[in-house]
């Protein structure tokens, strides 16, 4: 499957992430993880902080937190925090 996706995928996304490479290959690798986590902690922490509860949740079934769909942004992108964190 890999090499399917390779043969066919590859040349079209070389073409769009060759020169995003080439831009990114002098970023101190420290300094580029360190700005990945702000995106997705500052994302989490907006979409938390930042986002109305009675906007998010127009039509909930109740106020408890497991319906509360910012709830579930930051759950479902804590695992990509900590992939970020590892990797």
């Amino acid at each position: 499957m890999s090499e399917w996706i390779n043969s066919t995928l590859g040349p079209l996304l070389e073409q769009v992430f060759g020169p995003i490479d080439m831009l990114l290959t002098g970023v101190y690798m420290p300094w580029a993880k360190l700005v990945a986590l702000a995106y997705f902690i500052g994302t989490m922490a907006w979409v938390f902080i930042g986002l109305k509860k009675e906007y998010v949740n127009l039509e909930a079934p109740s106020n408890h937190i497991w319906h509360d769909l910012r709830f579930w942004t930051v759950i479902s992108m804590t695992p990509h925090v900590i992939v970020y964190l590892y990797l």
